[in-house]
């Protein structure tokens, strides 16, 4: 790795942890988790969030569903301008950034995107530039969309944004050549992090979730997950089946794309993930590669009644806020299937919360109409 004494001094400066040997081995031995050494722990890692976040029981939801326990893991509750599943991808995805001696960052999404929200906070905290390029997946939301929400906050955090009117990649492609030409180095972040580094974090995010589980007492027979650019789905199956567990069904809930198209894209990704990490991926079957395509909607960004129906009974049961693109979809999908025995042998069925309130704003009128 180049520029590593420059990058360990500013991380000490701020505070963090730069290696994941270091952080890695103090949640493990915090959660009484594994105490021997795995590769795994020797790539370069920012600690950009405290873990491992909460998994409790809702029982309240339990008892309205009349089903197995059924329980929720916080990964909306982390630090990054209001946390998500992305911070843990970004944890490796700003480390190989610093370790290149990037002076900024570009990545894209949708104008609400939580990915990019995440990215411009983590970049603000490690001090790179955020170049972000947006584009508008509900046209005719245009001015509620760049309202309030995820793109209020971008603007607030001093990103750079660029909106595209017919597609993200020739704009990508512009700022990068002009970040380049001006000696900074730029380190590109895909859409949602969903490479082989960004998988990165939910490889630790499965040991995360096998300690905790053990210390629960509990032995899920399902996770659910919502999945786009399928990152968070591909780096859990990885490391659940890394770290030991082979018994956990990873049930993700398409917020884009038909099922088939994203399950050939996390196959895609776990390929990227063993690259990076020397993690034999093919040991994981196609057919462990859950998802399903019933609960999308219309399509991406257009919220579902089911979806809505799902935030507005977890939010008055559990007190939690979902949101209408990703997490609200994956919880309606969650609940019909829990409730209606669509589920061989559920036990302890857990619902991953990779975040997402912020982009309740611009939807208000879904929920006050």
């Amino acid at each position: 790795m180049t520029n590593n004494k420059n990058r360990r001094d500013f991380i000490k400066a701020v505070g963090a942890t730069a290696l994941v040997s270091a952080t890695a081995s103090g949640d493990a031995l915090a959660m009484g988790q594994m105490a021997e050494h795995d590769s795994f722990d020797d790539i370069s890692r920012v600690s950009l969030t405290s873990l491992p976040t909460t998994c409790r029981k809702m029982s309240n939801l339990t008892k309205v569903i009349n089903g197995p326990d059924l329980y929720i893991k916080r990964d909306d509750v982390m630090e990054l301008a209001h946390g998500g599943n992305k911070t843990r991808k970004l944890e490796f995805a700003l480390a190989q950034a610093l370790d290149n001696g990037a002076k900024a960052v570009i990545t894209q999404g949708g104008l609400q995107s939580n990915h990019v929200r995440q990215t411009v906070s983590g970049a603000a905290v490690v001090g790179l530039e955020a170049h972000v390029i947006l584009s508008n997946p509900v046209p005719e939301m245009k001015s509620e969309l760049m309202g309030s929400g995820n793109y209020l906050m971008d603007v607030i955090m001093g990103a750079h944004i660029y909106v595209a009117e017919d597609g993200r990649g020739e704009l990508v492609e512009k700022v990068k050549s002009e970040l380049t030409a001006a000696g900074k180095k730029p380190y590109m972040i895909p859409a949602g992090a969903s490479n082989g580094v960004g998988g990165l974090g939910y490889v630790n995010a499965g040991r995360e979730l096998i300690g905790q589980w053990k210390e629960m007492g509990i032995s899920p027979s399902h996770i659910f997950i919502a999945t786009g650019s399928c990152g968070t789905h591909a780096g859990l199956l990885t490391g659940l089946r890394h770290f030991g567990n082979t018994t956990t069904k990873v049930v993700a809930v398409s917020v884009s794309s038909p099922a088939e198209a994203l399950k050939k894209r996390v196959r895609q990704v776990m390929d990227m993930i063993s690259a990076e990490s020397g993690i034999d991926t093919s040991m994981i079957d196609d057919d462990e590669i859950i998802v399903t395509d019933d609960y999308t909607g219309q399509a991406y960004g257009y919220p579902s009644d089911e979806g809505n129906a799902a935030i507005k009974l977890v939010g008055e049961q559990e007190g939690i806020l979902l949101d209408p693109v990703y997490t609200g979809k994956a919880m309606s999908g969650y609940i019909d299937m829990v409730k209606n025995n669509k589920l061989e042998n559920a036990k302890d069925v857990v619902f991953l919360h990779t975040g997402g309130a912020p982009a309740l704003h611009p939807y208000a009128d879904y929920f006050l109409g």
